[in-house]
Parts: C-alpha cells; structure tokens; sequence
C-alpha cells in the first residue's frame, strides 16, 4: 500500500498548505508545498474555485444532526 500512504501524506500536505494560505499568505503556502514535491495545482485550484473544494462535494445539505 505504497501508493496510498503518499496520497494520504499529499492529502494531509494539501490541507496544512491551505491553513498556511489562510493564515500566512499564498505566497508562503506555495513555498511550502514546492518544498514538499507537491505539485502546486492542488492549492490554485482550491484558491482560485472554493465553491469545488471536496467538503462541498460531498453533501450539497449539511447533515442535521
């Protein structure tokens, strides 16, 4: 299970990076993920179209718990 252990590593990655964007800026988060071998990409497209981030994905209605 190589292949799932880097995707859960990018996935973690991916979500730390945009809690830098938030909290320290794009720039910084983009440095960090190319200091991660992470291809850039996955951050711009979460930046750029949050309406297609995967928490909306998943349910269009919250749950009502």
């Amino acid at each position: 299970m190589p292949q799932r252990r880097r995707d859960d590593d990018t996935a973690v990655t991916a979500e730390y990076a945009f809690f830098l964007a938030e909290t320290r800026g794009l720039r910084f988060a983009l440095d960090y993920l190319d200091n991660c071998h992470i291809p850039r990409d996955v951050l711009l497209r979460s930046v750029d179209q949050p309406e297609h981030r995967r928490r909306t994905e998943r349910r269009k209605y919250p749950r009502n718990d």
